[in-house]
């Protein structure tokens, strides 16, 4: 009953830091400060998954999203000359009303579908999936072929992303 109601504890803390961390995120007029607070969601999404019992998804979110693609984002953001936001104030303002306005409809349409269907599922599938045991297993044997193509093509992008790099730093050499 204890640990029952310490995961609930966790659960109610983390889904408040990730409902402020993504609050936060949208409203900061700081590219740099915005994408801080997205890789705290995800944080708390990965650890929302570890409520779940999946360990596998949890560590694919951190390592994925908060590690790869939001190194990604910082770097863009590091190298583009974000001083001339400046001229896109006058659409902010609707741009804002209109966001919220399609949010709270959406998040109605969810609570009456929710309301209206309940929330129905066994206990335990999602774990089932989101388990490393049972990814690897189904990636190594029914899967093999389709994870060997993906990576062939990951590494043949790396290769030409490396190449297309070193080209442009060698003709700014030659000049």
């Amino acid at each position: 009953m204890g640990i029952l109601i310490a995961k609930w504890v966790v659960f109610i803390i983390v889904s408040l830091l990730a409902i402020i961390s993504s609050v936060l995120m949208i409203t900061r007029k700081s590219a740099l400060h915005s994408a801080l607070f997205m890789i705290l969601t995800f944080v708390c999404s990965a650890v929302l998954y570890l409520l779940l019992g999946c360990q596998f998804l949890a560590m694919l979110q951190i390592i994925v999203y908060a590690g790869a693609v939001m190194m990604l984002i910082i770097f863009v953001i590091m190298m583009l000359d974000l001083k001339k936001e400046t001229m896109f104030k006058t659409r902010i303002t609707r741009t804002k009303i209109v966001g919220v306005i399609v949010s709270l409809v959406f998040m109605l349409l969810l609570m009456l579908m929710m309301g209206l269907n309940g929330i129905k599922g066994k206990a335990g599938t999602l774990a089932s999936i989101g388990d490393a045991k049972t990814i690897g297993s189904l990636l190594f044997t029914h899967y093999l072929l389709p994870f060997e193509v993906a990576s062939i093509l990951l590494l043949a992008a790396m290769v030409g992303a490396v190449m297309l790099s070193k080209k442009k730093t060698m003709e700014g050499d030659m000049e």
